[in-house]
């Protein structure tokens, strides 16, 4: 998937200009972007902090590279193994996770019936393995695809099977994807609820404990005065506010949850 480099977020009219010409570079999964949660929380952020914010949208695991290697200041991602990870080997300094939905399993209303029944994800996915339709994957070594590679390998399945189309993008371009393709996929639960109006698309399955979907900030090895900002800011009674009353007025419930 190209990088999507977002300069100025809608609505926020310049707020984040600030006197002092602060910069934090930003790069974060797409799945904020795509839900719009970024165009929210990062205004309030800017008036706080004084800085700018640029953001840079891509998968989980590129955003965690480009962290490493400087071409970025702070990153959200939601890919808690990646994470980890990269704080056992130095590469990120801190981890402060803030909010979380689910994953979710996505499909045409015919996909309903192939899945009905299933008592977990395991039993789900070897029901869509077994229904000869297509499962489009993101396939971008993003938190999602990192998740979903995991998912196939506890229910037993291969990764890499025939059946799984590698669309190589984002979210939301997957699941444009699977809508046009009659497929399955995996998708987190903001982006399809704020998407779902262009998809051909319904929740086929949701609610395993195994699907829940963490976000997190992720610090560079080196200390940085403004990655401590966001991380101080995003896990704020006012962040928190925000991120709870995002999506309930236009799509009939929150988008994410603030971490306890």
């Amino acid at each position: 998937m190209a990088a999507v480099l977002v300069a100025l977020l809608a609505g926020c009219g310049g707020c984040g200009s600030s006197s002092s010409g602060k910069t934090l570079r930003l790069t974060t999964t797409t799945s904020l972007v795509d839900s719009g949660l970024l165009q929210v929380l990062l205004p309030a952020f800017e008036k706080q902090s004084g800085h700018t914010v640029e953001v840079l949208a891509v998968g989980s695991g590129k955003a965690l590279q480009q962290l490493h290697e400087g071409a970025a200041d702070v990153a959200v991602t939601h890919a808690p193994d990646l994470e980890l990870d990269a704080i056992r080997k130095g590469t990120a300094r801190r981890r402060t996770p803030f909010m979380h939905n689910d994953f979710i399993l996505v499909a045409p209303a015919s996909g309903v019936s192939r899945v009905a029944g299933a008592g977990d994800f395991r039993d789900a996915l070897k029901s869509i393995a077994a229904s000869g339709k297509p499962f489009v994957s993101r396939a971008d070594a993003s938190g999602t695809h990192t998740r979903e590679r995991a998912l196939w390998q506890q229910a037993g399945l291969d990764p890499d099977a025939s059946f799984i189309v590698k669309a190589n993008a984002g979210m939301a371009q997957t699941l444009k994807r699977a809508s046009d393709d009659g497929a399955f996929a995996l998708t987190d639960k903001a982006t399809f609820l704020a998407q779902r109006k262009d998809l051909d698309l319904v929740i086929v399955f949701q609610g395993d404990a195994e699907l829940r979907n963490v976000y997190s900030v992720i610090e560079p090895a080196a200390a940085s005065e403004g990655a401590r900002a966001l991380a101080d800011f995003v896990r704020s009674p006012e962040a928190r506010a925000l991120i709870g009353s995002h999506g309930p007025e236009a799509l009939g419930e929150p988008l994410f949850t603030p971490e306890e």
